[in-house]
């Protein structure tokens, strides 16, 4: 018991002996009438009950109504704190779910949630995107309008509603609605220039997508992102050297080759824009230049594209003899001379100079002989000499290696397969990431001598290709 209690209790009883003691030794006192009119009286301790009661009563009762009145509030309170714990409950369990990829239990805890907690921002907008991804796009788009209407200045309730359209193929009204991120809300849009400009990419539109890449970055940049704006580089990179393509095309020679310059400067290793500068001195009528150029772009590189550039340019001019030369230079020139030999040997191919394209595979054999494309070389040649056995032996090494195929370059991020050489993948977009396809020609890149290039890709999508690429079974 409280000290502050007991107290009381003494002194309640305190009151109480001597009140018993003072009405005793005034009992005579206390039982005189007291006059309330000429007709009507009644004992003095009564009329002193009354003037007790009537002050006592009043203020007995608003301490107990107020102490009541406390008692319901903390009720009250401990109730809707019990509740809402509950319902942060739901919440978390509902991102759980969510996360784990159990969207059903996902969308029953945030039901419940929203039963006890319609207006809430969170559940809204989560269960809206789990109805979406359960297949039920139009009673997400009824979820995500009511989070609209009561929290009509939020952007990511216009993302989500973007969405829903899409999922129900109202595609323009989804871009209406990006319109408006863009028109209404300064300071946000990331997501939306980001979207438009990897279209713009996809249809080759080079002069929007830059346009959109400046936006972009400016975000980015007022923002302070740092890592975005990283991230972006490369993209900005491969819209630099688009320019500069353009630029080629339209016989622009001297700012073109500034371009070119300025992306090698910053990566040597960036294949097209070397190929494009040689072309650049090429049609400056200066080809010795351009030979120069593409050499030492094979020397930093060990790339064959170098090799198969130089090879046209000496057979568009019909030249084989300084083909030959060039290429016996680079073999002389080179550590890993293994691609120039194999260009040697396929040029006196295509030369019809059967006995030295014999001569020089054959020198190759032990080194390059998991290729399937060098034995069915040595089948046509054995085929245009004659010599049927030894073609139809060499073809089946080549079916026996990997099996005969026309598709010699590859991307290295989604894997998409080319008859020629391209500066950019049309399938994921990403730049300098066709190469020859060595995973099929069951030899290393290493063991070529080709040195690791940079591929320039818009990251998450290329991201997204690694991923599902290292998802396959």
């Amino acid at each position: 018991m409280r000290p502050r209690t007991v107290v009381a209790i003494l002194l309640a009883l305190a009151v109480v002996v001597s009140v018993s003691y003072l009405s005793n030794l005034n009992s005579e006192l206390l039982t005189e009438r007291f006059a309330l009119s000429a007709r009507s009286s009644l004992p003095v301790y009564l009329v002193l009950l009354s003037v007790f009661l009537l002050g006592f009563l009043p203020a007995v009762s608003a301490l107990l109504a107020q102490g009541l009145k406390r008692d319901l509030e903390a009720r009250r309170g401990r109730r809707q704190s019990r509740e809402a714990r509950s319902l942060e409950g739901s919440y978390r369990r509902a991102v759980d779910y969510q996360i784990d990829g159990q969207w059903g239990k996902a969308a029953s805890e945030l039901e419940s949630l929203l039963k006890g907690r319609a207006e809430s921002f969170g559940a809204l907008v989560r269960y809206g995107e789990v109805l979406r991804h359960l297949g039920r796009a139009e009673e997400a788009l009824e979820v995500h309008r009511k989070a609209s209407v009561l929290y009509p200045q939020n952007v990511s309730i216009l993302y989500q509603l973007t969405e829903d359209y899409e999922a129900l193929g109202q595609l323009e009204v989804a871009k209406q609605i990006r319109d408006r991120i863009l028109r209404d809300f300064p300071g946000v849009g990331v997501r939306v220039l980001r979207r438009r400009r990897n279209a713009a990419l996809a249809g080759r539109d080079w002069k929007e997508a830059s346009r959109l890449q400046e936006r972009l970055e400016a975000l980015l940049v007022e923002g302070g992102d740092r890592l975005e704006l990283e991230r972006e580089r490369d993209v900005k990179r491969g819209l630099a050297y688009q320019r500069g393509e353009d630029l080629l095309q339209r016989e622009q020679l001297d700012e073109a080759r500034r371009i070119f310059q300025d992306i090698l400067n910053e990566e040597p290793r960036f294949i097209p824009a070397r190929i494009l500068l040689g072309e650049t001195a090429l049609l400056s009528d200066d080809p010795d230049e351009a030979l120069t150029i593409w050499q030492a772009g094979f020397y930093n590189t060990g790339s064959p594209v170098f090799l198969q550039r130089i090879e046209d340019h000496y057979i568009e001019r019909e030249d084989p003899i300084e083909a030959i030369e060039t290429l016996h230079h680079l073999i002389a020139a080179s550590e890993a001379d293994l691609l120039p030999r194999f260009f040697l040997g396929r040029l006196y191919y295509r030369l019809e100079m059967h006995d030295e394209a014999q001569r020089v595979l054959g020198e190759l054999r032990e080194r390059i002989s998991p290729s399937p494309t060098f034995h069915f070389l040595l089948a046509r040649i054995h085929e245009r000499r004659g010599e049927m056995a030894k073609a139809v032996e060499e073809l089946s090494a080549c079916v026996a290696e990997a099996g005969i195929t026309t598709q010699e370059f590859v991307c290295r991020v989604c894997r998409a397969k080319y008859s020629d050489w391209t500066d950019r993948c049309d399938g994921c977009g990403a730049w300098n990431s066709v190469e020859m396809d060595f995973k099929e020609e069951r030899l290393t890149a290493e063991e070529l001598g080709v040195q690791p290039a940079p591929i320039w890709a818009i990251y998450y999508e290329a991201d997204a290709f690694r991923r599902d690429k290292a998802e396959d079974p």
